[in-house]
């Protein structure tokens, strides 16, 4: 949870300073765009609180979600322009320090995950 904090506050891309909030609050317009790039990563945080919040789930379910986090995460990673303002004009961008932050996060969680199926083996 500390490192998705951190990446809240961070910026997300190079080339731009949206900060990882401003990404949480607007990422729902990629749904309706139809943006996938935009879409799917704003999924995986649902994901990734989904995952935490029903920590009584079983294990397997709960690895299975992480996996399908970090995939949905990954989508980011083809989004190549960012609106700079309302008149049009876009900044080309590629991931920054805050994306780094936020997939780790979601690596931690499943990384943990896994240790405890081990250690229940």
């Amino acid at each position: 949870m500390l490192l998705y904090g951190v990446a809240l506050i961070t910026p997300m891309f190079l080339g731009s300073w949206t900060i990882g909030v401003f990404g949480l609050v607007m990422g729902w317009l990629g749904i309706f765009a139809l943006e996938p790039y935009i879409a799917f990563p704003w999924i995986a945080n649902f994901l990734y609180f989904g995952n935490l919040i029903f920590y009584k789930l079983n294990l397997k379910t709960k690895i299975v979600l992480s996996i399908l986090t970090i995939i949905c995460a990954l989508f980011i990673i083809g989004l190549r322009e960012l609106p700079e303002n309302e008149g049009g004009r876009n900044s080309n961008v590629v991931v920054g320090i805050g994306f780094i932050l936020w997939i780790s996060s979601f690596v931690v969680l499943l990384i943990g995950q896994i240790k405890e199926k081990n250690k229940n083996v």
